[in-house]
C-alpha cells in the first residue's frame, strides 16, 4: 500500500502507519488524498491544517455533503535533541542515504514514526476510529508531499526549513546543503536557435566522379571496436527512477530497461 509513495522516505512513512494502523482503513482512506477531495491545505509550526469533503452517510444522520477538519502533526524533537542530531549529520556525508534513522538512533530519537504516539491527529468525523479515513488521507498526501521535499520531515518534528539551513550552516558539509536547499534557481542564458545551425563550406571549382563517390582520402582498412559503455544507458538513468514527466508509480529506468531488453529479443528474431 505504500507503493502511493515513491522514495525511501515516503513510503518508510507510511510502512510505518501500516504497522499499526488498521489497513482496511488506510485503504479506504487513500482516495481523500485527492485535490478532489481535500479543499484546503496548511502546514505550519510543524503540522497541518487540511479540510477534507466527506461522504454523505444517513446512517451517521449526515444529508448534505460535510467538510472535516483534520490535524495531523508528529511529536517535536527538543532543542538539545536536535542539536545532538545536527552534530551527527554535518559529521557524516552519507546520512542522504537509507541511513539517516541511524544517526538518530545515535541520539535516542528517531525520525520516522515508531509507534502511534508519535503522532497527535484529530478530526471531528462522526467516526469514533482513530485515525479515520480522512486522517489516512492527509497522510497519504503528506507522504507524497516528502517525496518532493525529504525536509519536510524535519519540518513535523519540529524544525523548519529555516533553522535547518542556519543549524548546518556553520560546517562545510551544511554549507553545500543549505546552498542547495535556499539557492535560487539558474537562469538560462538566452539562444538564437534550438539547434544547431549548418556552417556553409566552399566546394571546390572541379569535382571529378572518382572523388565524389570514393572519396578524396582513402578509407581506413580496419576499424577499433567501440568500448563498451562505463555506464550503459546514461541519458536514460540520468533523470533518474521517477522524473519530472514520469506521473506511473512504477520506475522509469526499470520500465525502460524492460522496454529495451524486449526490443533486442525481437530484433535477433529477424
Amino acid at each position: 500500500m505504500s507503493r502511493l509513495a515513491k522514495t525511501w522516505w515516503g513510503q518508510r512513512f507510511m510502512a510505518a502507519l501500516e504497522d499499526f494502523t488498521d489497513s482496511g482503513r488506510l485503504q479506504r482512506g487513500r482516495s481523500y488524498s485527492t485535490d478532489n477531495c481535500i479543499k484546503h491545505w496548511l502546514l505550519q509550526q510543524g503540522g497541518v491544517d487540511a479540510k477534507l469533503r466527506g461522504n454523505i452517510n444517513p446512517y451517521f444522520g449526515v444529508y448534505k455533503e460535510p467538510t472535516y477538519n483534520v490535524h495531523v502533526e508528529m511529536t517535536h524533537l527538543t532543542a538539545a535533541q536536535w542539536q545532538a542530531v545536527i552534530q551527527r549529520l554535518t559529521r557524516r556525508a552519507d546520512f542522504i542515504a537509507e541511513n539517516i534513522e541511524s544517526v538518530f538512533a545515535d541520539v535516542g530519537v528517531h525520525l520516522l514514526p515508531n509507534s502511534y504516539q508519535d503522532f497527535k491527529v484529530s478530526c471531528n468525523c462522526p467516526d469514533y476510529a482513530v485515525p479515520c479515513k480522512h486522517i489516512a488521507g492527509v497522510c497519504y498526501r503528506l507522504a507524497a508531499q516528502f517525496d518532493q521535499d525529504p525536509f519536510l520531515l524535519f519540518a513535523m518534528r519540529g524544525l523548519t526549513p529555516e533553522q535547518l539551513a542556519q543549524a548546518l550552516a556553520d560546517s562545510p558539509l551544511g554549507k553545500v546543503l543549505s546552498e542547495a536547499k535556499t539557492g535560487g534557481a539558474v537562469e538560462l542564458p538566452p539562444v538564437d536557435s534550438f539547434y544547431t545551425r549548418p556552417i556553409p563550406i566552399n566546394l571546390p571549382e572541379a569535382i571529378s566522379l572518382t572523388g565524389f563517390w570514393q572519396g578524396q582520402q582513402p578509407l581506413p582498412k580496419s576499424v577499433e571496436a567501440s568500448h563498451v559503455a562505463i555506464i550503459p544507458a546514461m541519458l536514460v538513468k540520468k533523470g533518474g527512477d521517477f522524473p519530472g514527466f514520469w506521473q506511473k508509480q512504477s520506475s522509469f529506468v526499470e520500465v525502460m530497461e524492460d522496454f529495451y531488453f524486449r526490443m533486442r529479443k525481437n530484433i535477433k528474431t529477424f
